[in-house]
């Protein structure tokens, strides 16, 4: 009677554990699991006055796996080298959920667990099965070095809290997968962005820092790059060891010969996952586990723009590893990053050669008119994105790179520098295509307006609301919403953009129901963003945001070879249009156009050529003393003015004009050009509607 007594008070008293443990648990944060698990395992531990408590797993075949957590001390040095517990205990817990025994007497019909228990000192103990993977299992196990009597309710009582603790560890290990896949998305980024400004020099130092990021990101001994033209011919051209394996497996390797079971899968072009040895056929695990030493491994295809094919590898050596659900894509990604950095270096060689060429043929200015003007239509003809210098096909090939993806893209640069027509070549090469393109100008729009224009509005959500209206967002949804000049969006409307980007979730003024939408978001800003968080008037955490894939739009003074170009297609845009044909172009124009500076830049340049054509008699095109850039016709303002016969309202035009173009265009706020006149900011727009300024658009 008092044996019952005692055992219903030891079981009482496991209940209130359990009972805290699962409380523990529940509440606990994801980075404070670990530390919650081994005080769980401690305290089941001293209760039951074990010397091992752990939350095991056994493979299929009967070995022993890596164990998820312990506590207490291990009977001997390196159980994993002992004489494994075998299929039959396997399939015997499987089968009955737990296997429990007081002695190794009670494991008769289980010689080899027997076996494996007196090797390591386990004289007693209990398995409690918490799920069966077919391949593995996962279960709690307790053990002591002497024979016992367990109570009858041990079964029942780890099976209660085997559950809460495993689901700790799932829940660790999925916060651990996600951290590894954003992580792999910045490393990719950031790769993205240094290989596409990496010269023939250095590449090869890139692609093999890449590979240590992604190799140590997802936590691989081996990281594989191998890139060919031709599937018959699978070499492998970049590898990353870790400090842990004493030389490199497949640099150098022609894996016909030596891998022929990899080379023969390889070829088909789809991706590879083997997570341990039970995943492997026979054949891989020869020549891949026993020669090498392998035994996870993940091998994601990848398609380059320029026809070239191949594969980035991870694997481990001599112990597994769960890879992040989605690394394939990831990875794949990576590698097309990476086979389009080597193509860009060898095209740059040619185009090297190619602007050789097309220097020394300056002395020939008719010729080279002639050639420039057949190069717009043969080789640049891609909507108005003309340019061949390297700075400007640097930007348009970080373009090509992320157009693929989904992340966010912030185009950098001066106004004029074309960051729409970036913005828009991004979107038609996406995946998002088919769907719209919809422009916001953060600028142009008034504070009061701004947010109903993003996210809608509900009827009668403010005055003047007289219909609901569907936000931006909304109205590209499943596409591309481009933000021009996001710099100017006032700061009460930045936390709620943050959270359209982080969650894909706004509500519509007015109402209260939360909208999810599908956007893919591209940026633009003339501004420093940099200077206006220090100044706060933009939040850092938006700009982080935004700033996934960061692309800069080069000035025009940058790119001056491509001032021909972009004159010549203008003059054909604009020829029919006017009534005239211009054949030729004087040196002295061309030179004077390549060595002004371009404060607007190409839309300055679209605005001269037109000036120039509307005032040029043909068929050559000339500048006159109206050009700013013109040395030989330059004049004091005063001069000009009192030339032309200004009248008091044009020269108040010009001079809102300047200042405005001196603030890029920013009406409101601080260092706005209403505080540098002295105007209140009504005043101001009053003024430039009364006098006709508009803020210019590409």
């Amino acid at each position: 009677m008092a044996t019952l007594k005692n055992e219903g008070s030891e079981l009482l008293r496991f209940w209130r554990l359990v009972h805290e443990v699962t409380g523990r648990l529940v509440g606990a944060q994801a980075t404070e699991l670990d530390a919650a698990v081994d005080d769980c395992l401690r305290k089941i531990g001293k209760h039951f006055q074990v010397s091992q408590v752990g939350l095991g797993q056994w493979s299929k075949a009967g070995q022993i796996l890596p164990a998820l957590r312990t506590w207490g001390s291990k009977p001997v040095s390196n159980y994993m080298n002992t004489v494994g517990p075998g299929p039959e205990a396997f399939a015997y817990l499987c089968r009955k959920g737990s296997l429990i025994w007081n002695c190794p007497e009670d494991l008769e019909e289980l010689p080899q667990f027997r076996e494996h228990v007196q090797q390591v000192g386990a004289t007693a103990g209990v398995f409690c099965l918490h799920r069966d993977f077919g391949s593995h299992t996962d279960h709690l196990v307790m053990a002591k070095a002497n024979p016992t009597v367990w109570p009858e309710y041990t079964v029942e009582c780890l099976a209660a809290v085997s559950g809460t603790l495993f689901n700790a560890l799932y829940r660790r290990k999925a916060e651990v997968l996600a951290e590894q896949m954003l992580r792999l998305e910045q490393i990719i980024s950031e790769v993205a962005a240094d290989v596409g400004q990496a010269g023939a020099d250095d590449l090869d130092a890139q692609i093999n820092r890449a590979l240590r990021q992604i190799g140590e990101a997802t936590g691989a001994d081996l990281s594989v790059f191998l890139r060919c033209a031709a599937k018959e011919s699978l070499t492998v051209s970049h590898e990353w060891d870790a400090d842990t394996i004493d030389k490199g497996c497949f640099v150098g390797a022609r894996l016909a010969d030596d891998y022929p079971w990899l080379a023969r899968y390889l070829k088909g072009g789809e991706p590879l996952l083997l997570y341990n040895l039970d995943d492997f056929p026979s054949e891989a695990e020869f020549e891949l586990s026993e020669q090498v030493g392998i035994q996870s491994m993940v091998w994601a295809p990848f398609q380059a723009a320029h026809g070239t094919h191949g594969y980035l590898g991870l694997s481990t050596v001599n112990r597994t590893v769960q890879w992040p659900e989605g690394v394939a894509i990831q990875l794949g990604l990576m590698g097309r990053i990476l086979s389009n950095a080597i193509d860009r270096n060898d095209m740059d060689l040619g185009m090297a050669h190619t602007l050789d060429e097309i220097e020394g043929l300056k002395e020939k200015l008719a010729a080279e008119n002639l050639t420039l003007r057949q190069e717009i239509g043969d080789l640049y003809s891609d909507d108005e994105v003309i340019g061949k210098s390297h700075v400007f096909r640097s930007a348009i090939f970080q373009a090509q790179q992320v157009a693929a993806t989904d992340s966010t893209v912030l185009l950098l640069g001066e106004t004029g520098t074309g960051k729409g027509l970036i913005a828009r070549r991004i979107h038609e090469q996406s995946g998002r295509s088919h769907r719209p393109l919809v422009t916001v100008n953060c600028a142009a729009l008034p504070s009061t307006l701004i947010e109903s224009e993003l996210f809608g509005h509900e009827k009668g959500a403010f005055t003047g609301a007289t219909t609901r209206k569907i936000g931006r967002f909304e109205l590209a949804d499943g596409g591309t919403i481009f933000l021009d000049e996001v710099g100017d969006l006032p700061t009460d409307l930045q936390a709620k953009l943050l959270r359209v980007l982080q969650d894909r979730q706004f509500e519509r003024l007015g109402s209260s129901i939360t909208k999810t939408v599908d956007v893919r978001v591209i940026a633009a800003t003339n501004r420093d963003l940099d200077k206006l968080i220090e100044q706060g008037e933009f939040r850092a955490d938006l700009y982080y945001r935004l700033g996934v894939f960061p692309i800069r739009a080069p000035a025009l003074r940058e790119r001056r070879g491509d001032i021909p170009l972009l004159l010549w297609f203008f003059v054909s845009e604009l020829q029919h249009r006017l009534g005239k044909t211009f054949d030729t172009v004087s040196e002295r124009t061309m030179d004077t156009l390549t060595s002004y500076d371009w404060p607007g830049n190409v839309r300055e340049l679209q605005n001269i050529v037109e000036r120039a054509m509307i005032l040029s008699e043909g068929p050559k095109l000339e500048l006159g003393s109206w050009f700013p850039g013109n040395s030989e016709f330059k004049q004091t303002p005063a001069q000009t003015r009192e030339q032309k016969g200004e009248t008091i309202a044009e020269i108040e035009r010009a001079h809102i004009t300047k200042v405005l173009e001196s603030c890029n265009w920013k009406v409101r706020g601080k260092l706005g050009a209403a505080e540098q006149l002295g105007l209140k900011r009504t005043t101001l727009q009053s003024r430039m509607k009364k006098l006709g300024i508009k803020r210019p658009t590409i």
